[in-house]
């Protein structure tokens, strides 16, 4: 069995599209920059969600820092204590609800236990984004590699394309 040689006129002849004429290394060029553009996206992407992790965590930081100041000057457990810790919790509630911190148990009088407790889950929260952070920029990497690779593949290409011109 035999195989044809496939003429270059039939190869760079796709008709109807943007590769019309071109030769086989200009249009690998054009894919590899559009898949190149691609991975940029998805990098540029990535860096967005990268930052809204960012901002969570110092806003969970934040939240955590504000409510430790007042809930300091509570260190007993006697119902004073705990009527002052449930009103700074009281005081904290929507902010935290806003960040996604579950408040179900924030209501009523709050024991040092208890407040230690609620201070713990905000700050692994926080620490959790920083490690999702931490996986993120993997991936960013990643795509960016990526980016690297086609755009500098898509010059290659290019190159060739020229090198082969000027033998004509």
């Amino acid at each position: 069995m035999s195989v044809a040689p496939i003429s270059t006129s039939s190869v760079n002849a796709i008709k109807g599209t943007e590769f019309e004429g071109m030769s086989i290394q200009m249009m690998a060029a054009m894919v590899m920059l559009e898949v190149g553009a691609t991975k940029k996206k998805e990098a540029e992407m990535k860096i967005s969600d990268m930052k809204a992790q960012n901002d969570k965590a110092k806003k969970l930081n934040n939240l955590l820092d504000k409510m430790n100041s007042e809930l300091g000057q509570y260190t007993k457990d006697e119902d004073k204590d705990k009527k002052g810790r449930a009103a700074i919790l009281s005081k904290y509630a929507g902010e935290a609800k806003a960040l996604g911190v579950d408040t179900s148990n924030w209501s009523g009088d709050k024991s040092a236990e208890q407040i230690r407790a609620i201070s713990s889950t905000i700050q692994h929260m926080a620490e959790n984004c920083n490690s999702d952070n931490q996986t993120q920029m993997v991936k960013l990497q990643d795509f960016m590699g990526q980016y690297n690779s086609f755009v500098s593949g898509a010059s290659d290409q290019i190159k060739n394309a020229n090198q082969i011109l000027q033998g004509l």
